[in-house]
């Protein structure tokens, strides 16, 4: 079998954007609806609690949808999402990155701070990424989930007032108005094709956004042509990719959206550096007049190194013109001394970052988890996965976990 197995799940952040990915490129893989010892022995098998896992042909592994990409976009076989101009390259991953980590506590509210989203995916949870672990009944599993969620996703990434909440209300709300009027202009963020910024772009949009109640509501009016670019993503097949022009420029109209994401992104990277370095546990920054304090994350390190990697190899000319889209402020951090430790060097899909740890990390390469994470990852690690590896795509007869469940008999 040639196939790749992917170990995720369906309304997952992550795993709906390497979904894309895969289907865009002509990746041929089966997916694995995680249960929770799936969850718990894939997070053993590469060292990081995450999804989506990736087990290759060989029987080797993959983590980590960024480094994924990277490791099939060096694959010549297969048609390209990375640019091949440097400047557009470099703003297509700088993009991808911000949307997959500064757009993660914004998902991660709109899901889990309110009810009717909140009700929907504890729901879904309990027949997917907890099930056959620990034997407790789904009314008491729900509001289990929710406060580890509420606690994890929400009070630990600093949203502890109604100011902190409205911040992340409005990023999206923002981020919608600037990207309206550049879909409804083109199909793709830079042009004829998808590149690795709209990967990134549609982890949160699709999964979280686009398909949580409240979000999707408030996409369907203020944004149609997003909502229009994620069926276009989700359809998009190699053939498209081979038909289409290569993307040559960056379009002047991104500049808003790159200036935004680069003003608030790059000065919290920059403070997550520097509390990584005197080993603070938490990270304080400023962001539009309020005071933030969050987990420090280990993982956003090596994102911050791996962005000033990317544009101190650029030429001096393409510094400038990067510079003249994002401010000077941000290109002032992006070239500073690259300080990254020696585990978060070369790290890369098949070797995460090399942290000595006795229990797989999470997925900021943090080593502690709750009482009820460790207790629960054990418990399941020893259990037998009950799930199977599917074939989910048009034509086929797949049909998810809870409608198999409860579809009229």
């Amino acid at each position: 079998m040639n196939d790749y197995i992917m170990h995720g799940m369906m309304c997952s952040y992550f795993t709906k954007k390497l979904e894309a990915y895969f289907l865009i490129k002509g990746i041929p893989y089966q997916f694995v609806e995680m249960d929770a010892p799936d969850m718990a022995q894939c997070g053993r098998q590469v060292g990081v609690t995450q999804m989506p896992q990736v087990q290759c042909p060989d029987g080797s592994w993959l983590t980590d949808t960024t480094p994924i990409i990277e490791h099939f976009e060096a694959d010549t076989s297969l048609p390209a999402l990375r640019p091949q101009d440097h400047l557009v390259a470099f703003f297509s991953y700088f993009l991808e990155d911000c949307f997959d980590e500064w757009f993660w506590t914004p998902g991660m509210y709109y899901r889990w701070a309110f009810a009717m989203d909140r009700n929907r995916r504890s729901e879904e949870f309990t027949h997917t990424v907890l099930a056959n672990g620990l034997p407790l009944p789904r009314w008491l599993l729900r509001p289990i989930v929710v406060k580890r969620q509420q606690d994890v996703h929400l009070k630990a990434n600093g949203i502890v007032s109604p100011a902190h909440a409205r911040q992340m209300e409005d990023l999206y709300l923002d981020t919608l108005d600037l990207l309206q009027p550049i879909l409804q202009k083109r199909p793709f963020l830079f042009g004829d094709r998808p590149c690795e910024a709209d990967i990134g772009l549609f982890g949160p949009m699709f999964p979280h956004f686009g398909c949580d109640p409240t979000p999707q509501e408030i996409m369907h009016v203020r944004a149609p042509h997003v909502l229009r670019w994620l069926g276009r993503m989700w359809s998009t097949r190699p053939e498209e990719l081979r038909q289409s022009a290569e993307l040559t420029e960056v379009p002047t109209d991104l500049a808003p959206l790159l200036q935004k994401l680069a003003s608030e992104y790059l000065p919290y990277l920059a403070a997550n550096q520097k509390a990584y370095q005197c080993e603070a546990t938490t990270t304080r920054y400023r962001l539009g007049g309020l005071d933030w304090e969050v987990s420090t994350a280990p993982y956003r390190v090596y994102c911050l190194s791996q962005l000033q990697q990317r544009y101190q190899s650029l030429s001096k000319q393409n510094q400038q013109k990067a510079a003249g889209l994002i401010g000077d402020g941000a290109s002032e951090i992006l070239a500073q001394k690259i300080e990254c430790p020696p585990h978060m060097q070369n790290v890369n899909a098949k070797e995460p970052a090399r942290i000595d740890s006795d229990r797989p990390l999470g997925r900021h390469w943090e080593s502690s988890g709750t009482f009820f994470d460790q207790f629960a990852d054990n418990w399941n690690a020893r259990k037998t996965s009950k799930s199977l590896p599917e074939v989910k795509r048009p034509g086929t007869s797949w049909l998810p976990i809870y409608f198999k469940r409860f579809r009229a008999r």
